[in-house]
């Protein structure tokens, strides 16, 4: 469930972005919520790997 309220928010909150005319903005929160997610998925990777994951 927590995945899904967090969805929403990230939904809205760029939905009121572009409604308020703010592409820029938008455009720099869609793609920065990506990269951050890409990277912490990355160093998840790494560190469970440094760890003796798999």
């Amino acid at each position: 469930m927590g995945g899904y309220t967090t969805f929403s928010s990230y939904s809205y909150e760029t939905l009121g972005l572009l409604m308020d005319g703010e592409l820029a903005k938008a455009f720099v929160y869609v793609f920065g919520q990506l990269l951050i997610g890409f990277v912490g998925v990355y160093l998840g990777v790494v560190v469970g790997r440094l760890l003796g994951g798999v």
